[in-house]
């Protein structure tokens, strides 16, 4: 359990966004109120999230992918022909769009305020869901030796995930335990741990969930790992209401 921990810890990252899409809608059913940052839509306004890496797929030149769209590589003369998309889990409410997306810096590996950090530039949505509050966008890098130690880690992370919840999935719904691993108002990481109170069941997993465990603003995105739960259900923290915080929908993207 602490193994899955520090490596969830490794494959969270600080999520910058610095421009608010036009088209983000005035209400979603999913929030009390107006939607978040409604009132500053087409504005260049910096704003942080988080977020976590779940997968990366590398090209090489015989995939036929062109050249690394980074930005480092668009004005060189020699453009790498070989590079890869980081693709990360967040919440839709952190990263709307394309437009958002690509107004984007993923920092990887900002444990304290003395970490060699290393930041991926945001390319576009793959998968989102408003009324879930998920969204999975890709960042692109030609660092090759970032893309297999993400990809590793990746990799181990969901070895461990079966590992944890084959072990500790008859404890489920008696320790409630959740874990999550944020950037709190843009701030070196830290992890939470606390109870989740409630949690809807959907289709042989639980969904929404709200929990007592402690977040702040910049928290939003964070995967909320909920204890012997499958796998592959991941749900962003979403926000925080009169019953505590909540996760987005499991799935859902």
């Amino acid at each position: 359990m602490l193994e899955l921990i520090k490596t969830l810890s490794a494959l969270t990252v600080l999520i910058k966004v610095k421009y608010i899409s036009k088209e983000r809608p005035k209400s979603v059913p999913c929030f009390r109120g107006q939607y978040p940052f409604y009132n500053t839509r087409g504005k260049k306004v910096l704003r942080t999230g988080t977020g976590r890496v779940f997968d990366v797929v590398k090209y090489s030149e015989s995939d036929n992918k062109g050249t690394c769209p980074c930005g480092k590589c668009q004005h060189s003369d020699t453009p790498s022909k070989v590079w890869g998309e980081v693709r990360v889990l967040t919440a839709t409410h952190v990263v709307f769009d394309d437009s958002e997306a690509r107004q984007t810096r993923c920092v990887v590996g900002f444990d304290d305020n003395k970490s060699p950090v290393v930041s991926l530039e945001g390319w576009r949505v793959w998968a989102s869901d408003i009324e879930g509050d998920g969204c999975k966008f890709t960042c692109v890098s030609c660092d090759l030796v970032l893309l297999d130690e993400l990809d590793k880690m990746c990799r181990h992370f969901g070895d461990l995930r079966e590992k944890v919840e084959d072990e500790y999935c008859r404890f489920s719904a008696v320790d409630k335990l959740t874990v999550i691993v944020s950037h709190p108002h843009g701030c070196p990481k830290q992890v939470s741990v606390g109870p989740w109170i409630h949690a809807d069941e959907g289709e042989g997993w639980y969904t929404k969930s709200t929990y007592t465990t402690c977040t702040c603003p910049g928290s939003s995105g964070a995967d909320v790992y909920m204890l012997g739960y499958v796998v592959w259900a991941s749900r962003p923290h979403s926000g925080s209401n009169s019953e505590g915080n909540y996760s987005g929908e499991a799935g859902r993207c």
